[in-house]
């Protein structure tokens, strides 16, 4: 592979985060109803599976679409921590370890969605609200591994400003108040109803609306400092041909 081909492929990945988004986005609002109460009855629970069955599928396919960019994405980004970090790297270990299983982890969940989507109508409503809730809960607990991981990239970050291939500190900051929204939904195994709960303000709209936009915001970040890495490199490709002597006639 040639390094302008590496780039490309590198740019590539770091764009993957916008994709995320797209596809994520595209399923969880405008196809996808938003997260039930968890105090509706089993027979409730089942009904709003078998009225919203259609947007469930679709939103459930592309996110998880979604989540094939969010791993690429995820690889890349830490790769760049990797580069330059130095040392062990045992920072970035734990960085991409807590940050990978976010997609690895959602696409259990969203099989699960499916799942219960699949034939609502045909499925116990005890076993329907079970599983709705395993998805839907299942999917919001990765928190805390999600939390480490934005806070161990932004220290990062922030501790590694000032050389060649470093993110922009102010990338560093919001990774660290994103890892702080997190924790958001830290309660939503103690409520059903109100904030706290699974679809409450603090575990559904600050936890999830934050993680969209830092995502995008680390991507673009990324594709900026590859383009003035390969930049860089092609400057000093033509110094070096400049200063090569001529081939003997």
């Amino acid at each position: 592979m040639t390094p302008h081909e590496d780039f490309l492929w590198q740019r590539f990945f770091a764009a993957c985060s916008l994709l995320f988004v797209i596809f994520t986005f595209t399923g969880l609002e405008l196809f996808w109803p938003q997260p039930p109460s968890f105090a509706l009855s089993a027979r409730q629970t089942a009904a709003y599976y078998v009225e919203h069955r259609t947007g469930f599928l679709i939103g459930v396919v592309l996110c998880s679409i979604g989540m094939a960019f969010l791993l690429a994405w995820t690889v890349q980004f830490c790769l760049m921590l990797w580069r330059l970090e130095g040392g062990s790297r045992a920072v970035t270990v734990v960085t991409v370890a807590s940050l990978a299983a976010s997609p690895i982890l959602l696409s259990f969940d969203l099989a699960i969605f499916g799942v219960v989507a699949f034939r609502p109508g045909d499925t116990s409503p005890d076993v329907t609200r079970a599983m709705s809730d395993v998805a839907w809960l299942g999917s919001q607990h990765i928190w805390p591994m999600l939390a480490l991981g934005m806070a161990l990239a932004g220290v990062l970050i922030i501790r590694t400003q000032g050389r060649a291939e470093s993110l922009p500190g102010w990338l560093g900051y919001f990774s660290l108040v994103v890892a702080l929204c997190e924790f958001g939904q830290l309660p939503i195994f103690f409520f059903k109803t109100g904030p706290f709960s699974g679809n409450g303000v603090g575990a559904w709209y600050l936890a999830t609306f934050t993680w969209g936009p830092w995502i995008v915001a680390a991507g673009w970040a990324m594709y900026r400092v590859l383009t003035r890495q390969q930049a860089e490199q092609l400057n000093r490709l033509a110094r070096f041909d400049a200063g090569s002597p001529a081939p003997a006639q």
